[in-house]
Formats: C-alpha cells, structure tokens, sequence
C-alpha cells in the first residue's frame, strides 16, 4: 500500500515484451552517425565504472562513433563543479541522487529535455519519467532504503524503525550521516515511526536522541557499512539496496527488512547540463540509458536496479534488486521541495546530536 504522506505518487505501468516500443538500437542511426568523432563528458559517481564501462560506454561508443568521457565524484562534489562552471560548462550529461538533482535543477544548472527525442521514456515508470514535473530529469535508477539484523543477535524480529532501539543490538547500531544520499530519508522514516510526518520531525529528533547512545558509529559510505558488519561491530543498520549483495557476501546471518514503515525511495536521475554544446548526443546517451537492454544488464550486474518497466531479471537476482510488485508498492517518495526547504536545518539538529 502506498504511504501518502507528502509523497510523490507511484503509478505502475503494465509491463510487456522486453523490445516493445523499440530498443536503444532502434533509437539510433543505423549507419553513418551525424555524431562521429564528438567527446560526451558524462558527471557520475565513479563506481562500478568498470561495469558501466563495459554494459553502457563502450557499446555506446561503437554504435555512435563517439567517445565518451566520465568526471567523476560523490554527489556534494560534482554539485559544486557544476555550480563553479554554470556560465562555460565542460560537462554535457549529469547523474545525481535526487535530492541533490533537484537542487541542480531549482539553481538553473540542467536544461530541459525533449520528450520526443527519448522514445524509451515510453517504458520506463510513470514517477521516473519527470520526477520533478519540469523535464530536467529523468529516474534511470532506483534504490530503496530497508533494515538488516544479525538475527543471531536477537530473539525478536525487526520489523520498523523503532525496533533499532531494542536492548538487543544497544551498542551494535549505525546510521548513514545526514548528508548522504538517504540520510534525510532517516530522519522522515523515524519521523512516521513515532507518529510524525514530513512537516513535523520532531518525534524523530526525540527518537534519534534516545537512540544515539546505542551508535557505534555513523558511516558515510556503503563500502563503511559493509566492513562494520563484516568485522561484527554492527549487528542492525539501515541500508541502501545497492548494498545489500555486498552485505550477503559477508556470509553472516543477516536479513534485509522492509519495514512496517515501507521502503524510503531515492532515484538516480540522468540530465543535461544546461550550456552543454551536446545537447542532441546528450539525449542519445540518456535514451540508451533508460532501454530495457542497458538497464537488465546493469540489473544482471546488481549495479542499477531498473525503471524500465519491462526489464525482466531471474528469481535469485531479483531479491538482490529494488525490483518486482512487492517492493516497488512498498516504495515512498519523499517530496524533495519539503527536504530541500529542511535541509541546513536538519543538518545543525542531526550534528547536535552525534557531534557531541
């Protein structure tokens, strides 16, 4: 069931064949491409560039005779490239988290796209296709925020937020900073938990004060999280699900929760950069981004899990992925408005608690 709680709505397509509507192949010239010989610089985080290289770049590349160029870095960073070059821009396409996408977009950096020049947006879920009702951007990714236990470590089930206040794991909890991609997600989850909502968080401050004394530590990056429950110095924690094969390669007794709560939702969203002079290759490459053979390879890779509502992925990589019925009506988009408006604030409130 879907919470409603200032929350973008999610409406689920139907799902057909894997090539309907056309293939990324379908959207390219077939021969003699007007784009030979151009350079695309394309903004990213820089992991997984391995995979990426080998199931988006380089048959990109081949199938437009370009070449394709990454600057990478964590979101904050290339944010503020971004911000620094607004008025001679070296970046043509720019992939961020959401709420830091929403802030290239409210600054003027990204510039709209054209609908008809991305025939895939056709497939890929109605909440991806113009998350933000202005097309700047497009969700070509999705990730869901869920909870992980040792559950040898307890003889009760974690099934909501509040259970990470339990006896059970005191001294064994970590939480990712405020300023991480889901950070914010954190304090709106202990927000609904205890009875609040997205415009009223005090009941989470309270809770996150009650709860910081079980903190081991809070960990800025998902690679950290891995190694705090692979040393066993976490036994519960919230996680990104681009995670989660990492946190089951451990080979420890861990399971991932939704939570009573449901499953906090953040894109990853692909735009152009506004000034950028490769505005036409700069749509190619999204649209190749979003087809239904991109995204099921980077879903075969558990890299991305997809938008695409007709990727289709088999049953043990499923579990692995934000993907199917069950989880995607789970999911909650937070309003990235409301979070932009609370964001300084929440950041002074959450260091006042963990920074003592």
């Amino acid at each position: 069931m879907h919470k409603n709680l200032l929350i973008l709505p999610i409406l689920v397509l139907c799902a057909g064949s894997i090539f309907a509507g056309g293939s990324a192949d379908q959207a390219a010239s077939d021969t003699d491409s007007p784009y030979a010989g151009a350079q695309l610089v394309i903004s990213t985080w820089g992991f997984n560039m391995d995979t990426i290289e080998a199931n988006v770049a380089a048959p990109f590349e081949e199938r437009f005779g370009v070449d394709i160029v990454y600057e990478t870095g964590n979101n904050s960073e290339r944010f503020t490239r971004l911000a620094t070059r607004r008025d001679n821009p070296n970046v043509d396409v720019v992939q961020l988290a959401s709420n830091w996408a929403f802030r290239a977009s409210e600054e003027g950096l990204l510039q709209p796209y054209d609908p008809a020049r991305l025939p895939m947006l056709d497939q890929v879920y109605d909440w991806a296709r113009d998350p933000f009702g202005n097309q700047h951007v497009v969700g070509y990714a999705i990730s869901s925020y869920a909870l992980t236990y040792r559950t040898d470590k307890t003889t009760t089930p974690l099934t909501s937020w509040n259970d990470l206040a339990s006896d059970d794991f005191a001294g064994f909890i970590t939480l990712p900073d405020i300023t991480t991609t889901f950070g914010p997600a954190t304090v709106a989850m202990i927000a609904l938990a205890n009875g609040g909502d997205l415009t009223n968080v005090e009941p989470a401050w309270i809770a996150l004060e009650a709860l910081s004394d079980n903190i081991v530590t809070i960990y800025r990056r998902s690679s950290e999280l891995v190694s705090l429950v692979q040393q066993e110095e976490v036994w519960a924690a919230p996680y990104s699900s681009f995670a989660w094969g990492n946190l089951a390669a451990t080979e420890l007794p861990v399971v991932s929760v939704v939570p009573q709560e449901g499953l906090a939702g953040s894109q990853s969203m692909v735009a152009i950069v506004a000034g950028s002079a490769n505005a036409d290759l700069a749509h190619e490459y999204i649209n190749w981004l979003l087809s239904a053979e991109v995204q099921q390879a980077q879903a075969l890779a558990l890299v991305d899990s997809p938008t695409n509502a007709q990727v289709r992925v088999p049953e043990d990589i499923a579990p692995l992925l934000t993907y199917g019925d069950a989880v995607i009506d789970n999911l909650v988009f937070f309003d990235e408005a409301v979070l932009a408006q609370n964001r300084e604030a929440w950041i002074d409130r959450w260091n006042a608690i963990f920074s003592e």
